[in-house]
């Protein structure tokens, strides 16, 4: 009986956690869209932040489904990978969850489950070479693109060496542009000294010639 409620605990919580790894794919595949997303050529500020970093996102898309889809070096009786848990895509690359495949697995290869995923084992050192399953498998290809070489880290990186180099440019355009400024503020200064004096002149002017058309009246 405890054996039995053991079982059905461990099913329960991996049927989350298969169900979790659904939402969180499709959600990344969103956010790798909208990152990549390409809707104006002609200007930047309709595009996504990667737009311009196609390659990388391409990496990260087939490296993640590709772990995820792997087969199991641990594989067991029928069950391979993930897929014969449920796990597939549709025609527009979205992940699925078949609750009834999942449930027939569990049902009647139990056992060949934990094998594939685990490789019967717990608290393996990530530098040993045996067999971990096809969960550790995953979880270390996912992290090695967020290691210190890893694809993300290098590109983060360099993204921040980037920024500060056009913050150093923004910097001295900055400086430039106030030069700029400084320099039309003063032509603008010495254009209104010149109006000022032109009107004079012309007041000047205007009363001299209504002078003289008086006189002339007169």
């Amino acid at each position: 009986s405890s054996v039995r409620l053991t079982i059905t605990s461990d099913t329960s919580i991996l049927k989350t956690n298969i169900e979790s790894i659904v939402t969180v794919y499709n959600d990344l595949q969103s956010l790798f869209s909208n990152l990549g997303t390409v809707s104006d050529t002609s200007t930047d500020s309709m595009n996504g932040a990667l737009s311009k970093d196609s390659a990388m996102i391409n990496q990260l898309k087939s490296t993640i489904r590709g772990a995820i889809f792997a087969d199991s070096g641990t594989k067991a009786g029928a069950i391979f990978a993930l897929r014969d848990l449920g796990i597939s895509l549709s025609q527009t690359g979205k992940m699925t969850f078949d609750d009834t495949k999942f449930t027939e697995a569990i049902t009647s290869d139990y056992a060949d489950v934990v094998t594939m995923l685990t490789a019967n084992t717990t608290n393996q050192n990530l530098f040993d070479t045996t067999e971990k399953g096809l969960s550790q498998d995953i979880a270390t290809k996912l992290e090695s693109l967020t290691d210190t070489t890893g694809v993300v880290t290098v590109r983060s990186k360099n993204a921040d060496t980037a920024v500060l180099d056009h913050k150093d440019e923004l910097v001295k355009l900055e400086k430039r542009m106030e030069a700029v400024y400084q320099r039309y503020l003063s032509q603008f200064a010495a254009m209104e000294s010149i109006m000022a004096s032109m009107d004079s002149t012309k007041d000047y002017l205007k009363g001299q010639l209504e002078s003289l058309s008086k006189a002339y009246d007169d």
